[in-house]
């Protein structure tokens, strides 16, 4: 790999290059480069990768055929970058040409930052950015995989959230509204996101459409058998207040 290549999984598995995207090869290939990934940097048996190109019921060439893998991906992504050792193989990249890790790390360089919204926000864009649709493609729903895809789509959402409270710290709540009424549809159960699209409602005084909100989320959440926490309470309150001079002033 040239230090500019980019591994992605943070949507359809392939190799991004200064020449445009590569694909990395067949399911199992993509497999097997994504069972590398999750653990980047470590060991990973070949046990555990047959179980990621094969489930439960390797071939009794299995071993065989996850060298011939492994050889067709080291001939797309350069012959260093996956490494035996012993009965096992590391993926040998560094984190800023994988996207997952790259993701990983704006974010917690945002987080960092957030005592400064707008290096905050910037930092948050940029990791979304790297998000082409759901993590690892089309391997998703596997089960080897299942466990991260549920971790790197939290950590999306988690993103999703602090970008836009820096939106509304930056005044920019007209622009949060907007993407807070696709973010709860998407994520109808996600009570961060609900309070977040109702307190932006609030600051640009549109409390009729405010308080609709508090009742949709209600509706939703009591069709699953599910009661808001305290926050959606106050933010109630609020709405039947007379605005503050602070939220009349935004």
């Amino acid at each position: 790999m040239h230090d500019d290549d980019l591994i992605r999984v943070l949507g359809p598995i392939d190799l991004l290059t200064p020449d445009g995207p590569m694909p990395v090869g067949s399911r199992n290939s993509r497999a097997l480069l994504a069972a590398l990934v999750v653990a980047a940097g470590h060991a990973v048996s070949t046990h555990h990768l047959r179980g990621a190109v094969w489930g439960d019921a390797p071939p009794p060439s299995a071993d065989n055929s996850l060298q011939t893998y492994v050889s067709r991906l080291r001939n797309v992504l350069g012959h260093d970058v996956i490494v035996r050792a012993d009965h096992s193989y590391r993926l040998d990249a560094s984190r800023r040409q994988i996207d997952a890790v790259c993701f990983e790390d704006l974010l917690d360089s945002a987080v960092q930052s957030r005592s400064d919204p707008a290096r905050c926000q910037l930092l948050c864009r940029r990791a979304l950015a790297l998000w082409r649709g759901e993590a690892f493609g089309d391997l998703a729903d596997e089960e080897p995989f299942r466990i991260e895809v549920n971790r790197l789509d939290e950590l999306r959402v988690t993103t999703m959230e602090l970008t836009l409270e820096t939106e509304l710290a930056l005044g920019g709540q007209a622009i949060a509204v907007a993407e807070l009424e696709g973010a709860v549809q998407e994520y109808p159960y996600r009570e961060r996101l609900w309070n977040l699209l109702i307190e932006a409602l609030i600051r640009d005084d549109r409390r009729v459409e405010a308080m609709r909100a508090c009742q949709n989320f209600r509706a939703t959440l009591a069709g699953a058998g599910l009661s808001p926490g305290d926050e959606l309470r106050r933010l109630e309150e609020r709405i039947l207040r007379p605005p503050t001079r602070s939220e009349s002033s935004h």
